[in-house]
Formats: C-alpha cells, structure tokens, sequence
C-alpha cells in the first residue's frame, strides 16, 4: 500500500489585495484542468468530460486507468522505481504520453523523502532518458512548507543544473502543492515559484484547507469563492500551464469534505461542477480574496499529515479487495471452489 501524504504548509506569507477583475472574475474553459485521481477504475472519471474543460489526469503512479483523457505518469519516489522501469515505456506507446512528473514532496518524510542527491540519482536514471523521446518532464512537487522551495534549489544544485545537454536534470515545467485558507497567499506563492525557477508552473493539489487551526476551516461557500478567484488566476495567466484540485475523491481523508467534486455515491458536487465549468459559481456578493472567512491566514504550524496518498492507499486496498472477489467468482464459474 502506498504511504500517506503529508504536507507541511507555508509559515509566513504576505497579504495583498487581488486586483479587482480577479475578485469575482467566472473560471474560463481553458485545456489547463485535470485530475488528481487516486480511484482507478472503480468510479467514473468521464464524467468529469463533460464540458471539455478537464483533458488530464494523473494517478500518482505510473499507472492509467481507461478513458480518453491524456494521462500524464508520474513516478512518486524511490519505492516506484520497480514498477516505473517495468511499465513506462508501454505506457508511453499506449497512451501517448508527452509529459511525466517527477516524485512526490520530496522533502518530507513519509512522503518520496528524497535527499536532493538520491532525488537526482534517480532522475538521471529514469526520468531523464524520457527526453529522448520529446516527453516534457515536470519538476518534483513539493509542499507548500518553505523547505520545499529549498530542496528544490539544492536538488537542481545536485542536478548539475536543469539543462540535460550539460549533464543536468531536464525540467519543463515545475509542478508544486499548496494547502491553505488564503486565495491572495495561494497567488504570491505561484508567483515566487515562477520569478525564481522562470519555468512554467503546474499546480498539482491545491485546496481551501487550515491544517494549521482546526476549528477556522473554509466554509462551503468559502470554498466556492476560493476556488473561483485561484481558478481564474491560473486560467488567465499565461504560465501557468495545468492545474488540479483536490479531491476528485468520495472521501478526502483530513482535507476539508467541502472541497470534494464528487459526492459519496460518486457522481460530482455542485463544486465539482463548478470545477470542469459545468455551472455558473455561486460566489459571495462580497468575495474576500485574500483571507477567506474560516480562516485568519495563520499558516505557521506542525507537520500535518494530509490526504492524497492515504485515500490512494484505501483505494488500493479496495482495488485489491475487489480483485480478490473477481478471483473467486471467476473460480467458482470454471468449477475450481
């Protein structure tokens, strides 16, 4: 089973005020949507095709699962290294792949807790031999913590840079995580990203979520008019290339369920409808789009443990549950139990 994902948040950030187009500004349908999607095959991830307006997805894993949107493999640390060079090249002929993400918060223990030399070690070894094939390789993703931001530095230090014609570790584009109450924050964060590593930028979780105070978390309508305000910014920013919320999940696992785009039987949330585009957003008349009402912006805490990877691991226990009952089904059909 996979280990769980923990997140350890920003400690301190500036406020500023949004400008005004962006407070209440109606998410555009851009090709920039995707799926942080740890179910399989077990719910229905076409739905979310709907309107055109999520075209990828990614599992965590080297892994797809059947529909027609891109998938984009990622190889989540040093215990997929195994199933990474088994399965990848067939994944790419199958499914052409044009771009691979790299390991998952490296810098956190119980995530990928990669040291910033074994993270390039590895990358040398398996990612970087993508490029050959025009694959686009995106950065490893990091917490929002400040120590993401250095392992990042100190990785492409190890790396030899991020030119892979002199040696180095090829980077596209740089993916990252980012977990807090704060639409304003959420904005500067990507920015910083982008001023320092001047690669384009893929948000790969993000969410209206206080791991830091548990009793100050976003409200539902909170949640609307976070999402809003950081789908719009990323749709009209130009490097900002993808993005995906979490969670396109039944259970979120520690993370605010308001967040969630799909509901418990599986089918999507006025929220997840919101998401792809499907519905007009129900926003405040007064969106506040810096600190949300169910929070006061305080993002200075403990190393928290968070969801992606613990609802994963309970997907894959039920994937293999269920595969366990195909089993005995299919032996009791051909006579054998």
């Amino acid at each position: 089973m996979l280990a769980k994902l923990t997140s350890l948040l920003l400690l301190s950030t500036s406020v500023h005020a949004l400008p005004p187009s962006l407070d209440i500004r109606q998410a555009s349908s851009t090709a920039k949507a995707g799926l942080a999607w740890p179910n399989g095959p077990y719910n229905d991830i076409d739905q979310y095709r709907s309107t055109g307006k999520v075209q990828w997805y990614y599992t965590w894993s080297p892994s797809p699962v059947p529909t027609d949107l891109e998938f984009v493999p990622m190889l989540w640390g040093a215990r997929q290294v195994a199933e990474w060079s088994r399965t990848i090249s067939d994944t790419i002929r199958r499914n052409h792949v044009t771009h691979a993400l790299g390991f998952n918060e490296p810098q956190q223990a119980g995530q990928s807790d990669l040291s910033p030399e074994d993270g390039a070690s590895i990358w040398k070894a398996q990612i970087e031999p993508l490029k050959a094939q025009g694959i686009l390789l995106g950065s490893p993703a990091p917490s929002s913590a400040p120590s993401g931001k250095t392992w990042l530095l100190d990785w492409m230090k190890a790396c030899g840079g991020w030119d892979g014609s002199k040696g180095g570790c090829t980077v596209d584009f740089v993916a990252l995580h980012w977990y807090d109450v704060n639409s304003t924050a959420f904005i500067r964060y990507l920015e910083d990203f982008h001023d320092t590593f001047q690669k384009p930028i893929w948000v790969t979780e993000w969410a209206c979520q206080n791991f830091n105070h548990a009793d100050q978390q976003c409200s539902q309508q909170d949640i609307v008019d976070f999402m809003n305000t950081t789908q719009s910014f990323m749709d009209n920013t130009d490097w900002v290339e993808r993005y995906s919320w979490f969670g396109a999940m039944r259970n979120l696992s520690g993370v605010n369920q308001w967040n969630a785009l799909m509901t418990n039987d599986g089918h999507l949330t006025t929220l997840g409808k919101q998401y792809i585009g499907a519905v007009t957003p129900n926003i405040s008349s007064d969106p506040k789009p810096g600190v949300v009402h169910g929070g006061k912006g305080d993002t200075s805490g403990p190393i928290i443990e968070s969801a992606a990877l613990k609802s994963t691991a309970n997907t894959v226990a039920i994937i293999a549950a269920a595969s366990a009952i195909n089993t005995l089904n299919d032996l009791f059909t051909i006579g054998l139990m």
